[in-house]
């Protein structure tokens, strides 16, 4: 008689607290040889209570510790697991059911952190990094083989002839395009989707023939179900992922970093250049919309949906939208934007988001109503008066900018007590006056006041602006080199460096771009909300050739809805003067 084996792998995690009382999150995966089993049972012993596995085999349920958590699947064996404190995530295997149990093996591991594999990672060959962490040959349920770099043998053209020797069921068409060589896993070859590339935590869909086999450090292949998992439908030939060797680097301070060959991780950090982008939550109004499929129906929804969602601003916000990228309709869009500026003409965060929009969309004396609109509620803020003067700006009229931007300062004594400060607090403010001057010398009479005419440094300028100031967030800088820097608009950096800008109302902030590093400049972001549900709108304009002749503007307007950490915004090109979302 054939006999089964039931592998019950348990990944720990420690969890404060020991009262019987308190419920815990148990979730996982069940599994038969590897295949996810969807529609599984998870049931608590003794009740009704329970749950199915989706179409990926994962579960989630809530639990006591001290419950026996059911599992069952039509064909398979089922079993019985009692669940505790000490271990929160289940990833359970079952067998076919046969007429005798040979054994049922119980494995308790803790579940390692990321810091904890890389800190393994020198010396565990079957670790190997990628743009989804660092994964375990030996703890994954997809098929993968990880080859030691030292095992690489060079030969041929390039790195994949080496890796044919250990992965002989690899195909690499040369033939089509000899410059861009397609490689296939023959179990896939027919289908002719072919593997793409995780290098370093960034992933190409060409070949990266560029690396030689000497800079290789640790090479795996990720076969078609692990890869699907994981990269989605792009994944569905395989994966290829190549960790190179590092490099030390002194940078300017004298400190020693250490970098990876091909510079898009920093390996001290453990911090991806380009990380996965960033999706705001879908609301629950919009949801409903996907059962539209006329204008007509559409119609009906919104009608249905006002009494429910209308005292929302950024439900107009957002329905306007709806209306003009899925239906095409302008009028009505445009309408609703309307509406939200007379329904919500005394909050003054609701008017600056709805004043972006405009913008967006090219309304630039719609967006003009709505700061002079938003002064008249903040008179005492700074932003007001800089954001007024900016859409002045926008529109031609330099002079009444000028104008605006020195009033601000002979009152501000009167408005607040904190002083102007043209190279501090108020540089954002000297800094656009003062290039208002330089670009329109000659076109307008200068009034006195007392800031002194500088000139801002020409080169690329990033300029983020935000809606509502209650918003937390932080900005990661990646440089060509890969070197990064962060800036933090948090609740501690507003009570310490930030809080003159607080006071003064500021939510924007600008950097200069190093003009001696040409290239690809990659922008990352983690929110972390703004005390309410509503959404911050997070508008970015980059200065090509700032304070030249030359200038070109680009901007891009961002909602920011749901807590996301480390996740992709933007990348600027200072090269060849491109802005990419």
């Amino acid at each position: 008689m054939v006999r089964f084996c039931i592998n019950i792998v348990f990944l720990c995690v420690f969890f404060m607290g020991t009262s019987q009382e308190t419920k815990i999150t148990i979730s996982g995966r069940v599994t038969h040889l590897g295949q996810a089993l969807s529609n599984a049972n998870v049931v608590i012993k003794g009740t009704k209570v329970g749950t199915k596995t989706d179409s990926k085999g994962k579960y989630s349920i809530e639990v006591y510790s001290g419950n026996i958590l059911i599992f069952s699947y039509l064909g398979m064996q089922t079993i019985e697991v009692p669940v505790d404190y000490m271990n929160n995530v289940l990833d359970i295997k079952l067998s076919e059911n046969v007429e005798e149990l040979d054994e049922v093996v119980v494995k308790k591991r803790k579940r390692k952190s990321q810091k904890e594999l890389l800190t393994e990672y020198p010396t565990n060959t079957n670790l190997i990094k990628s743009s989804w962490g660092i994964m375990d040959k030996d703890r994954t349920s997809y098929s993968m083989r990880v080859v030691d770099g030292k095992n690489l043998m060079p030969a041929g053209t390039d790195f994949l002839d080496a890796l044919l020797v250990w992965v002989p069921n690899m195909i690499i068409d040369r033939l089509t395009n000899p410059l861009d060589p397609r490689v296939y896993l023959s179990q896939y070859a027919s289908t002719k989707v072919p593997v793409i590339y995780d290098v370093d935590g960034f992933v190409y869909e060409q070949a990266p023939t560029f690396i030689s086999v000497q800079d290789i450090e640790r090479v795996a292949v990720l076969t078609r179900n692990g890869a699907f998992a994981r990269y989605g439908s792009s994944g569905a030939g395989g994966v290829i992922i190549i960790n190179t060797k590092e490099q030390t680097r002194i940078n300017d301070l004298g400190v020693k970093r250490i970098y990876n060959n091909s510079g898009l991780r920093d390996s001290i950090n453990d911090q991806l250049a380009i990380k996965p982008g960033y999706v705001p939550e879908i609301p629950e109004y919009i949801i409903e919309y996907s059962l539209a499929d006329t204008e007509d129906l559409a119609n009906r929804i919104f009608e249905n949906q006002k009494a429910r969602f209308g005292n929302s601003p950024y439900y107009l916000l957002d329905i306007s939208e709806y209306f003009r990228n899925t239906w095409g309709n302008n009028k009505k869009s445009i309408a609703l934007l309307d509406t939200m500026a007379r329904q919500f003409a005394h909050d003054a965060i609701a008017l600056k988001a709805l004043a972006y929009r405009y913008e967006k969309l090219g309304s630039l004396e719609s967006a003009l109503q709505q700061y002079l609109a938003i002064l008249k509620l903040k008179p005492r803020d700074a932003q007001s008066h800089r954001d007024l003067a900016n859409a002045y700006d926008e529109i031609g009229n330099y002079q009444k900018a000028l104008h605006i931007y020195s009033r601000y300062e002979l009152a501000v004594n009167d408005l607040d007590s904190v002083p102007f400060d043209k190279y501090g607090t108020d540089e954002l403010m000297t800094t656009e006056r003062m290039n208002i001057i330089k670009l329109n010398a000659g076109k307008f009479f200068l009034e006195s006041g007392t800031l002194e005419e500088s000139t801002a440094n020409p080169g690329n300028r990033i300029l983020f602006e935000w809606n509502n100031n209650a918003a937390e967030f932080e900005l990661q800088f990646v440089n060509p080199e890969k070197y990064y820097d962060s800036w933090k608009y948090t609740v501690e950096t507003k009570e310490a460096a930030l809080s003159a800008a607080i006071l003064k109302g500021y939510s924007s902030k600008q950097f200069f771009l190093d003009d001696d590093l040409k290239g690809e400049w990659v922008i990352n972001i983690s929110y972390f909300g703004n005390g309410s549900k509503d959404q911050t709108y997070l508008k970015v304009t980059t200065f090509f050739d700032y304070g030249t002749l030359e200038q070109r503007q680009v901007t891009k307007l961002f909602k920011l809805s749901g807590i996301k950490e480390d996740s992709y915004l933007c990348r600027i090109n200072t090269e060849s003067k491109l802005f990419i979302e």
